[in-house]
C-alpha cells in the first residue's frame, strides 16, 4: 500500500498567462502537489533522506515557476514530470489555482501515474 504526501495551497509567483501583457506582471497561483509513496522506510528510521523532503519539492517547484509560461496546464504538467522524474514518485496528481482578471478563481488538476 502507497502513502500520500500532500504540499497545499503552495504559494507561487509567476509570468504566465496567454496574452503577451498578461504574462508582464508575475501572478500569484497556489499549487497543490499530492504524490504516492511509500514511506515505510523513511518512518522506520526516522530519516527524512528516506522520504520525499518536502522542502526540497517546494523549492522545486518555486524554481519552476521562474520560466515564463501561457497556461496553467504547461505548468501543472512541467511539476508532474519534475516529480516524477526527479522524486520517484509512483504517481502525483497536481492542482494549478489561478486569480485572472475575471473576478473568480480558475483551477486545473491533472494526474500522472
Amino acid at each position: 500500500m502507497l502513502d500520500r504526501l500532500t504540499i497545499h495551497d503552495l504559494e507561487i509567483w509567476s509570468h504566465i498567462g496567454v496574452p503577451e501583457e498578461e504574462r508582464e506582471s508575475e501572478q500569484r497561483l497556489l499549487v497543490t502537489i499530492e504524490l504516492m509513496f511509500d514511506a515505510r522506510a523513511a518512518a522506520q528510521g526516522d530519516d527524512v533522506k528516506k522520504s520525499i523532503n518536502y522542502h526540497d519539492l517546494a523549492s522545486d517547484v518555486h524554481t519552476l515557476a521562474r520560466k515564463e509560461r501561457q497556461t496553467i496546464e504547461r505548468f501543472a504538467d512541467d511539476i508532474a514530470r519534475m516529480v516524477r522524474r526527479k522524486y520517484k514518485s509512483e504517481s502525483v496528481t497536481v492542482t494549478v489555482k489561478k486569480f485572472p482578471a475575471i473576478g473568480a478563481m480558475v483551477s486545473l488538476t491533472i494526474s500522472r501515474p
